[in-house]
């Protein structure tokens, strides 16, 4: 039943937001724009997106390795059939099937598959934070922030003071500092971060500061995966190299749509994307990923025709479906894994699921 209402929802999330993208739009402008990209720079788009591919799996291989053997293959497996199911699936199931596989190819039990994405997931936020902190150093409107009104086809422009922005701005910053400070001092301190837990939540609630205990612990166990710090090191290297990677891609498509833009423009593309996309919603992230890339132009290319932004958008959501495609139905074939196979063992897991995250 969670499930489905999870479903439900992203599928109406999804839905509103291609109801505002498309309304007021013309596509004979959308199309014309789309005919006019320049192929060299949509073709080095492509080429720095098929890059992410490889580092994300190396990223992963010194969070897996330490839990048990895993070939890099496997692991490119695991990853690739994930992301297809995150594209076609609702509700962000990609990473239930990311760790299915991984425990079928690996013989690592479901419940330390689960973990390892977690904190794949967790290393993962050292790339956002960096490409998180430019766009607030680089992003700092002078005055109120607006978004036009044909942008979504309202009656009147959405507008947010600049102070608002930089207070949400700064919020946002420091509470990805603090994800990132708590599981640093996890790592190195578990006994004093469950201590700190139970004082403070304590004067709120013994009953949730003993959860939060439990739960702390439970992932400071996870963290322990990382063989030395040498190798959590290694692997928020790699985090870092593919989120450089995400700002190239979208970099490339700006020169590609020949927008004239600020520098920092496509660090405020990856970042807002990160916030849309990390919500569950329709398959294919229908609206989650064209909504934030028009805002984003909206904002930092004033008088962009707004038919050209959504044409970017399309293309933009478009292009990972090739190589998501491509590389999952080949991790696929070479695994011996059929879609009914796939399926089979996501329902299982999904009517199963672990008691913990160990």
């Amino acid at each position: 039943m969670k499930r489905a209402i999870q479903t439900l929802v992203g599928l109406a999330f999804g839905g509103f937001l291609v109801w505002l993208l498309v309304r007021g739009t013309d596509w004979r402008e959308v199309g014309q724009s789309i005919r006019n990209v320049h192929v060299g720079w949509f073709i080095a788009a492509q080429l720095a997106l098929w890059a992410t591919f490889p580092m994300r799996v190396q990223r992963w291989t010194y969070i897996v390795r330490a839990a048990g053997p895993a070939s890099f293959r496997h692991l490119f497996s695991a990853t690739q059939i994930g992301f297809l199911a995150n594209f076609t699936l609702p509700a962000r199931l990609g990473e239930i099937v990311r760790a299915v596989v991984l425990s079928r190819l690996t013989g690592l039990k479901f419940a330390q598959s689960v973990a390892m994405v977690g904190l794949d997931r967790v290393t993962d936020l050292f790339g956002l934070m960096a490409v998180l902190t430019v766009s607030l150093v680089a992003f700092r409107p002078s005055g109120d922030v607006t978004i036009p009104a044909e942008t979504f086809g309202m009656a009147h422009p959405f507008t947010f003071p600049a102070g608002q922005y930089r207070a949400g701005a700064v919020l946002a910053g420091l509470f990805l500092v603090a994800v990132v400070a708590v599981n640093v001092m996890l790592y190195v301190n578990r006994t004093l971060v469950i201590a700190l837990n139970n004082r403070v939540l304590g004067l709120v609630s013994r009953t949730v500061a003993a959860k939060t205990a439990g739960l702390l612990d439970h992932f400071a166990d996870g963290l322990q995966v990382f063989r030395s710090p040498r190798d959590m090191v290694k692997s928020i290297s790699w985090s870092l190299t593919v989120w450089g990677c995400a700002v190239l891609v979208n970099f490339a498509m700006l020169e590609a749509f020949g927008i004239a833009y600020p520098w920092y423009t496509p660090f405020v593309m990856v970042t807002l994307l990160a916030i849309f996309i990390s919500a569950p919603g329709a398959p294919g992230l229908v609206g989650q990923y064209h909504m934030p890339i028009v805002i984003t132009l909206a904002m930092l290319a004033p008088g962009i025709n707004l038919d050209h932004a959504k044409a970017f958008a399309i293309v933009a959501h478009a292009m990972n479906l090739p190589p998501i495609i491509v590389t999952a139905a080949y991790a696929m074939y070479v695994e011996r894994l059929g879609v009914g196979d796939l399926g089979r063992l996501t329902s299982t897991v999904a009517s199963n699921p672990p008691e913990s995250g160990r």
